[in-house]
Protein backbone atom coordinates (compact mmCIF):
# COMPACT_ATOMS: atom_id res chain seq x y z
CA UNK A 1 0.00 0.00 0.00
CA UNK A 2 1.67 3.18 -1.32
CA UNK A 3 0.44 6.94 -0.30
CA UNK A 4 2.08 10.32 -0.61
CA UNK A 5 3.78 12.35 2.30
CA UNK A 6 3.83 15.75 2.35
CA UNK A 7 7.67 17.40 4.27
CA UNK A 8 6.77 20.81 5.34
CA UNK A 9 10.32 21.54 6.23
CA UNK A 10 11.36 21.21 2.37
CA UNK A 11 7.92 22.74 0.63
CA UNK A 12 8.18 26.45 -0.40
CA UNK A 13 4.78 27.03 -1.26
CA UNK A 14 5.98 27.62 -4.95
CA UNK A 15 2.83 25.12 -6.42
CA UNK A 16 4.57 23.50 -8.70
CA UNK A 17 3.03 20.19 -7.60
CA UNK A 18 -0.37 22.06 -7.40
CA UNK A 19 -0.46 23.21 -11.25
CA UNK A 20 1.14 19.52 -12.29
CA UNK A 21 -1.64 18.08 -10.81
CA UNK A 22 -4.63 20.05 -11.64
CA UNK A 23 -3.74 19.88 -15.26
CA UNK A 24 -3.83 15.93 -15.38
CA UNK A 25 -6.77 16.10 -12.83
CA UNK A 26 -9.29 18.84 -14.94
CA UNK A 27 -7.33 19.79 -17.93
CA UNK A 28 -6.17 22.97 -16.97
CA UNK A 29 -3.66 24.80 -14.75
CA UNK A 30 -6.00 25.94 -11.76
CA UNK A 31 -4.57 24.95 -8.21
CA UNK A 32 -8.23 24.79 -6.60
CA UNK A 33 -8.56 22.09 -9.12
CA UNK A 34 -5.46 19.89 -8.10
CA UNK A 35 -5.84 16.63 -5.89
CA UNK A 36 -3.74 18.08 -2.89
CA UNK A 37 -3.20 21.64 -1.03
CA UNK A 38 -0.91 23.28 0.42
CA UNK A 39 -1.75 25.09 3.55
CA UNK A 40 0.76 28.23 4.25
CA UNK A 41 1.13 28.88 7.83
CA UNK A 42 2.97 31.34 9.70
CA UNK A 43 2.48 34.38 7.30
CA UNK A 44 3.44 32.10 4.53
CA UNK A 45 7.07 30.89 6.31
CA UNK A 46 5.68 27.14 7.11
CA UNK A 47 4.26 25.36 3.82
CA UNK A 48 2.35 22.18 4.80
CA UNK A 49 1.26 19.80 1.64
CA UNK A 50 -1.65 17.90 2.23
CA UNK A 51 -2.23 15.00 0.70
CA UNK A 52 -4.67 12.12 0.69
CA UNK A 53 -3.37 9.30 2.83
CA UNK A 54 -5.02 6.54 0.94
CA UNK A 55 -6.61 5.48 4.70
CA UNK A 56 -6.38 1.92 6.11
CA UNK A 57 -10.23 2.23 6.95
CA UNK A 58 -11.30 5.07 4.42
CA UNK A 59 -14.35 6.97 5.88
CA UNK A 60 -14.90 8.07 2.23
CA UNK A 61 -15.05 4.14 1.44
CA UNK A 62 -17.63 3.46 3.73
CA UNK A 63 -19.84 6.74 3.65
CA UNK A 64 -20.55 6.27 0.38
CA UNK A 65 -24.48 4.65 -0.53
CA UNK A 66 -23.64 4.46 -3.90
CA UNK A 67 -20.74 1.84 -3.53
CA UNK A 68 -18.94 4.54 -5.87
CA UNK A 69 -15.39 4.23 -4.10
CA UNK A 70 -13.17 1.11 -3.82
CA UNK A 71 -9.97 0.01 -3.22
CA UNK A 72 -7.93 -1.02 -5.68
CA UNK A 73 -6.75 -5.07 -5.14
CA UNK A 74 -3.22 -4.37 -6.91
CA UNK A 75 -2.05 -1.21 -5.49
CA UNK A 76 -4.47 -0.53 -2.65
CA UNK A 77 -5.45 3.12 -3.71
CA UNK A 78 -8.56 4.65 -2.89
CA UNK A 79 -10.40 5.00 -6.07
CA UNK A 80 -13.84 6.93 -7.16
CA UNK A 81 -15.93 5.71 -10.28
CA UNK A 82 -17.42 8.60 -11.64
CA UNK A 83 -19.93 6.76 -13.52
CA UNK A 84 -21.50 5.61 -10.08
CA UNK A 85 -20.88 8.59 -7.79
CA UNK A 86 -23.65 11.02 -7.99
CA UNK A 87 -22.16 13.81 -6.36
CA UNK A 88 -23.79 14.01 -2.88
CA UNK A 89 -20.92 14.37 -0.83
CA UNK A 90 -21.22 12.22 2.01
CA UNK A 91 -17.16 11.30 1.24
CA UNK A 92 -16.58 14.88 1.49
CA UNK A 93 -17.85 15.48 4.55
CA UNK A 94 -16.12 11.70 6.01
CA UNK A 95 -13.08 12.30 5.07
CA UNK A 96 -10.90 14.23 8.44
CA UNK A 97 -8.63 15.61 6.26
CA UNK A 98 -11.11 16.85 3.39
CA UNK A 99 -9.11 15.78 0.42
CA UNK A 100 -12.21 14.92 -1.25
CA UNK A 101 -13.92 17.34 -3.93
CA UNK A 102 -16.11 17.83 -6.71
CA UNK A 103 -14.68 17.94 -10.02
CA UNK A 104 -16.13 20.50 -12.78
CA UNK A 105 -18.96 17.85 -13.18
CA UNK A 106 -19.84 17.86 -9.97
CA UNK A 107 -18.28 14.10 -9.07
CA UNK A 108 -16.47 13.19 -6.18
CA UNK A 109 -12.52 13.37 -6.69
CA UNK A 110 -9.41 12.61 -5.21
CA UNK A 111 -5.76 11.74 -5.32
CA UNK A 112 -5.31 8.40 -6.96
CA UNK A 113 -1.04 8.67 -7.27
CA UNK A 114 -1.36 8.59 -11.16
CA UNK A 115 -1.23 4.90 -11.02
CA UNK A 116 1.74 5.12 -8.80
CA UNK A 117 3.75 7.74 -10.79
CA UNK A 118 2.54 10.89 -9.03
CA UNK A 119 3.48 13.88 -11.48
CA UNK A 120 3.38 16.53 -7.83
CA UNK A 121 6.51 14.81 -7.18
CA UNK A 122 7.80 15.11 -10.20
CA UNK A 123 7.26 18.98 -10.68
CA UNK A 124 8.11 19.36 -6.87
CA UNK A 125 11.42 20.78 -7.10
CA UNK A 126 12.34 20.90 -3.51
CA UNK A 127 11.33 17.27 -3.13
CA UNK A 128 8.92 18.16 -0.34
CA UNK A 129 6.76 15.04 -1.58
CA UNK A 130 7.29 11.55 -1.29
CA UNK A 131 5.34 8.15 -2.55
CA UNK A 132 5.80 6.01 0.62
CA UNK A 133 4.90 2.33 1.28
CA UNK A 134 3.29 1.33 4.32
CA UNK A 135 4.70 -1.52 5.79
CA UNK A 136 2.96 -4.35 7.57
CA UNK A 137 -0.39 -3.62 5.00
CA UNK A 138 -1.85 -5.86 2.81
Amino acid sequence: MFYLRGEFDLCTGCGSCLLACSNRAAGGYSPRLARLKILSERENLVNRPLVCLQCENPFCLNSCPFEAISRAEESAVVLIDKDKCTGCGNCINACPDKMIQLDLNHRADKCDLCAKDPLCIKYCVPGALKLVEKKGVA
